[in-house]
């Protein structure tokens, strides 16, 4: 029997999808398991800011939730890459006529301007098992 402390979640690249068609638009992002350890120290401060504000009989307002949700999904990505999915000239993908790099003003600027954009992000680490490369199991 294998060692399972050694099972532990991976990196994975998906597929920015067009929200209606379902075409690759020509995005794709590195993401990481919401449970993967990194993301421990964001987790625990959005859980601190909670807690500090109920021991004064006060809680997050919505713009609160959201921006601690957006602030841990530009943590739980690790990159983006913009490229031509068709070899067509006319089907290179832009954002306001550019591909961005990967920065955290960037990523909040899409995912805020684009909320299907985050919503198939948060779809995508959500899936616990595609985290894990079954191909080393016995």
């Amino acid at each position: 029997m294998a060692d399972i402390s050694t099972i532990k979640p991976s990196e994975r690249t998906v597929e920015i999808m067009h929200p209606g068609t379902g075409q690759a638009l020509g995005v794709r992002v590195r993401v990481m398991s919401i449970e993967d350890d990194r993301l421990k120290k964001i987790k625990r401060e959005i859980t601190d800011e909670r807690f500090k504000l109920e021991s004064k009989n006060k809680s997050l307002k919505s713009d609160d939730v959201e921006r601690n949700g957006n602030r841990l999904l530009f943590a739980a990505t690790t990159g983006w890459e913009w490229y031509n999915p068709t070899g067509n000239e006319a089907d290179m993908p832009d954002f306001h006529g550019e591909q961005p790099d990967y920065t955290q003003r960037n990523f909040m600027a899409v995912i805020n301007e684009l909320p299907w954009f985050a919503d198939q992000i948060r779809e995508e680490i959500d899936e616990t098992k595609a985290f894990f490369d079954t191909s080393k199991q016995d």
